[in-house]
């Protein structure tokens, strides 16, 4: 079965996941499965020209819209005659990337409702792709259905304490924001969190708030994140630095991906594997992030 691009994605995931190459599109299905070792290359990284080449050929055959391919148009920064030269063409912003994740692992981790990854849904998909019995749906004899607490959720009676920590932060001025502004402990949760205030929890927070209160696995993955993020938006990095993180961020997605449901992750979280190697490219983070231009937003 070939899903369809309208699909929702826990069908697509059901029916598999089709993988489009630049010269032999539709040729490859990747159906996730239980107990299946993938033993593939990562694929070739494309040039310029044969991207270009591969969305000409896309665009000009519209019968096969909706069926085999997406594309209606050519987006407008190809008509520049230097663009498809460009090494790094397009640049993933470390302030929203850094953003999202901080986010999905604070609502996941602290089991906030309606904002959590860790739902029915997610646990559906974990009983089909993933070997971890003791985290599936268990029927209850009432007919309702159980879900089992998950390892990477923080107890309730733990919620208070982190909080009341949070309470006692102090930072130099202009560091961060007044975090404790947005605590409400009663339903334990902090809101008006803006995209500094989760990069100050990604690279300074995250392992203290959370040390103690998880399991030694799932924290040291957490404090590896850390460390990522940390190194990644440093002032200079070297390119020993940059190759190292590059090679380590692979594996440390795939421990990401055996702790958490697959709901946790979605293409945001799968961008961190690029992030070094644009380092590369592009040089440090500070100079290529939206943190500039969010500050003078009004000046603009």
């Amino acid at each position: 079965m070939t899903p369809k691009y309208s699909d929702s994605l826990r069908v697509v995931r059901r029916a598999g996941l089709i993988v489009i190459d630049a010269f032999f599109p539709w040729t490859m299905n990747l159906e996730p499965r239980k107990d299946t070792i993938v033993l593939d290359e990562p694929p070739r990284k494309l040039t310029g020209e044969e991207i270009e080449a591969q969305m000409n050929l896309q665009v000009s055959d519209s019968k096969a819209f909706n069926k085999q391919h997406n594309w209606t148009h050519i987006n407008g920064l190809w008509q520049l005659p230097y663009f498809k030269k460009l090494l790094l063409p397009h640049n993933i912003d470390v302030m929203h990337n850094e953003k999202n994740m901080g986010e999905v692992i604070w609502n996941t981790c602290f089991d906030i409702a309606d904002k959590t990854k860790d739902n029915v849904k997610a646990r559906q998909d974990l009983e089909l792709i993933c070997d971890r019995p003791n985290m599936h749906l268990v029927l209850k004899p009432n007919g309702k259905w159980h879900m089992p607490r998950a390892p990477y959720c923080i107890d309730k009676d733990d919620k208070p304490i982190i909080l009341e920590w949070f309470k006692t932060l102090k930072f130099p001025d202009g560091y961060a924001a007044n975090i404790k502004k947005g605590l409400i402990c009663k339903k334990k949760k902090i809101l008006g969190l803006k995209s500094h205030d989760y990069h100050i929890f990604m690279e300074c927070l995250l392992p203290v708030a959370f040390h103690g209160f998880l399991p030694e696995n799932v924290w040291l993955c957490l404090a590896e994140l850390n460390y990522f993020y940390r190194r990644l938006c440093a002032r200079q990095i070297t390119k020993n630095d940059a190759l190292a993180l590059e090679q380590n961020i692979v594996v440390l997605v795939c421990k990401l991906e055996k702790i958490f449901p697959p709901g946790f992750f979605n293409p945001m979280q799968h961008l961190m594997v690029h992030l070094a190697e644009e380092v590369q490219q592009g040089g440090p983070v500070q100079y290529r992030w939206m943190y500039p231009i969010k500050r003078n937003i009004f000046k603009l």
